[in-house]
């Protein structure tokens, strides 16, 4: 009999193997050229981050969701500044932090790369029913949203001693 665990774990596996193919080059270029823009993955992962924020993001912030130092995440958002594509405010709270949103060309951006590759989700799935497409999507976000709490609270308590 196979453990509960073994099922879980196979389960992470298929995720990764999602995420590594749409981190493909292949497939995140062709999506680019299919949205109309210019391929550069770490600008989309910064639009697509402040996109998903609810407020917007400080440096700090943006650094750790991109799991970076701060000085790379600075830089990017510095050439995306240039770019138009993102903005920075200073924080009404504490006059030394800068806050980061999406400028209307950013949003566009991002929205319509993100349109291709939900396209192409929906397009995968389309025979499946829309009720077992629903189930699968929140079943997939209960679970990783409690396995991320459990970790959490995991990596704060102490080693075990030997």
């Amino acid at each position: 009999m196979q453990d509960q665990g073994d099922d879980l774990l196979d389960t992470t596996s298929s995720i990764s193997r999602l995420n590594r193919m749409l981190r493909h080059t292949r497939v995140y270029e062709r999506a680019c050229l299919e949205a109309g823009i210019p391929p550069d993955r770490i600008g989309l992962q910064v639009l697509g981050l402040v996109r998903k924020a609810e407020e917007p993001l400080s440096l700090k912030e943006l650094a750790e969701a991109m799991q970076v130092e701060g000085p790379h995440a600075t830089r990017q958002v510095q050439r995306l500044v240039a770019r138009g594509l993102i903005q920075k405010t200073v924080d009404p709270q504490d006059r030394r932090v800068a806050r980061i949103t999406l400028t209307a060309e950013g949003v566009d951006m991002i929205d319509r790369y993100h349109a291709v590759v939900k396209r192409w989700m929906r397009d995968a799935v389309a025979d499946w029913p829309a009720e077992e497409r629903q189930q699968v999507c929140t079943l997939i976000r209960r679970w990783v949203d409690d396995i991320e709490e459990h970790f959490e609270k995991i990596m704060t308590q102490p080693l075990p001693r030997p």
